[in-house]
C-alpha cells in the first residue's frame, strides 16, 4: 500500500486507475473495480486503487456522516481480494481540496501515476468545490493521452448502491440490507478491554442502538450495541454466555442479524 504519492516508485508504469473513497468497498465499489481490470486487461496494464484518508468530507467540515464502514488497510485489503495490483491511499488536506481538477490531473494522474486508463463512477467529482466530473476528466485526460471510463452506478434495494446508503442501512438496524448492499456482512476491528466488552476506533460505523446475532473473530456472539448520541461517536458492548477473549486481545466483530432493538 503507496501511502501518498511519494511512495510511488520511479520506475512504475504506465497503469489503469480507478478513483474515490471506497469505504466499505461494497457491491458498487466491486462493479467499479471489475471494470478496471477490464481496461487493464485490454492493454495488459497493471491497475491503481486510489483512495483518501481521512474522509474528504470530515476534512471539509461537510454535514454528512463520515463514519468509517472500514479501515483503510481494510479498504486496501479487500481491494486485493478483488485483483487491484496497488492502492495508493492519499492524505485528504486542505491542500489538496485547493486543487483545481487540471492540477489533480496533472499532479496525481499524470506525473505520479502515468494514468494510461481512468475509470470512475458516473457521479464522480473532483477538484477545487468539486468542479471536474467525467466530461472533465475526459477533456484532460485527451490533452494527457489516458481514456475515461465513467461507470454506471449499481442498484441497491431500489437506491444507488453507495457508502450512504450502506450507513443509513446501520442507521436503521438494518443490518442484512447493509448485507446486500456490501455483499459481505458489515465488519469492524476493535481490541477486546475484558472479557466481554470491545474499544473501537474513534468514527466506526455501527448500526444503531439494539441487539444483533454476529460473530466476533469467527465465534458465534451476540452483539449488543450502544450508541451515544451523533452519527461518528458510538460504544459497543458485546454479551455472550462464555467470554470473547483475553484482554487486549484483537477482534474483528461481523454482523448478522437483528434481534431487537
Amino acid at each position: 500500500m503507496w501511502r501518498g504519492l511519494s511512495d510511488v516508485p520511479a520506475d512504475w508504469p504506465s497503469c489503469a486507475v480507478t478513483i474515490g473513497v471506497f469505504d466499505g468497498v461494497h457491491r458498487g465499489h466491486a462493479w467499479l473495480i471489475e471494470n478496471t481490470l477490464r481496461a487493464a486487461a485490454e492493454t495488459g496494464l497493471p491497475t491503481v486503487l486510489v483512495t483518501f484518508d481521512p474522509h474528504p468530507a470530515r476534512v471539509l467540515g461537510l454535514p454528512r456522516d463520515t463514519s468509517a464502514l472500514s479501515s483503510v488497510e481494510r479498504r486496501a485489503g479487500i481491494a486485493r481480494e478483488l485483483g487491484v495490483d496497488r492502492v495508493c491511499v492519499l492524505p485528504f488536506t486542505l491542500e489538496l481540496a485547493r486543487m483545481s481538477p487540471a492540477e489533480f490531473v496533472e499532479n496525481v494522474l499524470v506525473n505520479a501515476l502515468r494514468a494510461a486508463s481512468v475509470v470512475v463512477g458516473a457521479n464522480f467529482t473532483f477538484g477545487h468545490r468539486g468542479a471536474g466530473d467525467v466530461d472533465t476528466l475526459r477533456r484532460l485526460g485527451a490533452r494527457h493521452g489516458f481514456t475515461t471510463r465513467g461507470v454506471d452506478l449499481m442498484p441497491a434495494d431500489g437506491a444507488d448502491c453507495s457508502s450512504t446508503h450502506v450507513r443509513g442501512c446501520l442507521q436503521r438496524g438494518d443490518v442484512l440490507a447493509a448485507t446486500r448492499a456490501l455483499g459481505r456482512p458489515h465488519e469492524v476491528a476493535g481490541v477486546l478491554t475484558n472479557g466481554h466488552e470491545v474499544a473501537l476506533s474513534e468514527g466506526t460505523a455501527l448500526p444503531r442502538s439494539g441487539r444483533y446475532a454476529g460473530a466476533v473473530s469467527g465465534r458465534a456472539a451476540e452483539l449488543v450495541v450502544t450508541r451515544s448520541p451523533g452519527p461518528d461517536s458510538a460504544a459497543a458492548r458485546l454479551h455472550c454466555p462464555d467470554a470473547l477473549g483475553a484482554p487486549g486481545e484483537a477482534v474483528r466483530i461481523q454482523f448478522l442479524e437483528t434481534l431487537g432493538t
